[in-house]
């Protein structure tokens, strides 16, 4: 795959849209955070926030950002949940080697985190999640073989 094709125009565009559902996520889950810990515990308020950020996120990369009709919603989550975990690993291992090596201040080091998850997850999204649905091949889709391995 060659550079222009990586970089078509839809794919910019998605991951623009990307971009925007992380931003608007942040959003949903501080202000969720902000309103629930009125009403609820700290944690409480933060376990709640954090689920309706994640199903905003969810359903806006399904939908909006990678227009993606599947129907086998279990079979999603579970890649979701796989590449949620994967980018948490990434987010771990990056902060630690910066901590590690040139700071020691948590919040640049889970900054310079972020691009590397980022890019982790727009792929993993796109190409495992969110893929498109291939079709059952029909009949005279499907070649058939003989034993010997002519073709019929």
């Amino acid at each position: 795959m060659n550079i222009k094709d990586l970089l078509n125009q839809e794919r910019v565009f998605r991951f623009m849209r990307f971009a925007t559902v992380g931003v608007t996520v942040a959003a949903i889950d501080f202000s969720s955070v902000a309103v629930l810990s009125r009403l609820w515990p700290p944690l409480v308020a933060v376990s709640i926030a954090y689920f309706i950020g994640v199903t905003c996120h969810f359903l806006l990369n399904k939908f909006w950002v990678f227009r993606c009709r599947r129907k086998d919603y279990a079979k999603q989550l579970v890649q979701y949940g796989f590449v949620t975990l994967t980018n948490w690993v990434i987010t771990i291992v990056v902060v630690q080697l910066c901590l590690s090596t040139f700071t020691s201040n948590v919040l640049i080091a889970k900054l310079c985190a972020i691009p590397c998850a980022t890019i982790s997850n727009f792929v993993l999204m796109q190409m495992l999640v969110f893929r498109p649905h291939r079709p059952e091949p029909t009949v005279e889709q499907v070649r058939y073989y003989s034993p010997v391995g002519e073709s019929e």
